[in-house]
């Protein structure tokens, strides 16, 4: 493989090219339901280029996680404060909103990743990397809200988890399915105050 900093133009160009064109068809048709040849086509690239940057599909999908870690997830993380009473509606719309978005235009690779989460053990890892971020956040609100004076019959870790886990599971359905068979209308704004209302009404009732 050519290590990314030795990369011509050129070069950056065709990776940018392949990645575009794995994001999209990984949030088309899964992870499984992706070839190698639907990449480079959809790239319109040859296989051949596919090779000069990674080693095989799995290992595209690992720089691409790696890659959203790093440059999302972290700096996100870094820009969460807390609720400041029980009032504050606009930190868990805005944080929710900031979760949203980061899902929804990395959902490609967080299905993907899910998907071998189940049986391979480094993307089990990068899976528990990007649930550690919600967890550490809702942790955090529910401690502040016990500061507070609420919320104190939750236990922070199992609502963290529940919540945080809540959130993945509906954001992915949503995002992927059609919600209209089961009777519901899908717009982001609605998404966004449903799940805030769930999170603030935990900890503040």
């Amino acid at each position: 493989m050519t290590p990314p900093e030795s990369l011509t133009a050129k070069g950056l160009q065709t990776r940018e090219a392949i990645t575009t064109a794995a994001r999209k068809l990984f949030a088309e048709r899964g992870f499984h339901g992706t070839t190698l040849t639907d990449i480079t086509s959809a790239a319109g690239r040859s296989p051949a280029a596919f090779y000069r940057y990674y080693t095989d599909k799995e290992d595209l999908l690992a720089v691409l996680a790696e890659s959203f870690l790093r440059d999302v997830v972290a700096p996100l993380g870094a820009r969460v404060r807390l609720p400041a009473s029980p009032e504050d509606a606009d930190f868990f719309v805005s944080a929710v909103t900031g979760y949203w978005n980061m899902f929804k235009q990395n959902i490609g690779i967080m299905v993907a990743v899910d998907q071998l989460a189940a049986s391979q053990s480094r993307f089990a890892a990068v899976q528990h990397e990007f649930r550690r971020f919600g967890v550490d956040v809702v942790r955090s609100s529910v401690l502040r809200a016990q500061e507070q004076g609420y919320g104190t019959d939750l236990d922070p870790e199992h609502t963290a988890l529940a919540i945080s886990l809540l959130f993945e599971r509906f954001t992915a359905v949503y995002l992927r399915e059609d919600t209209s068979m089961l009777g519901v209308a899908r717009t982001d704004e609605d998404a966004v105050r449903t799940l805030s209302t769930i999170w603030k009404k935990t900890l503040y009732g």
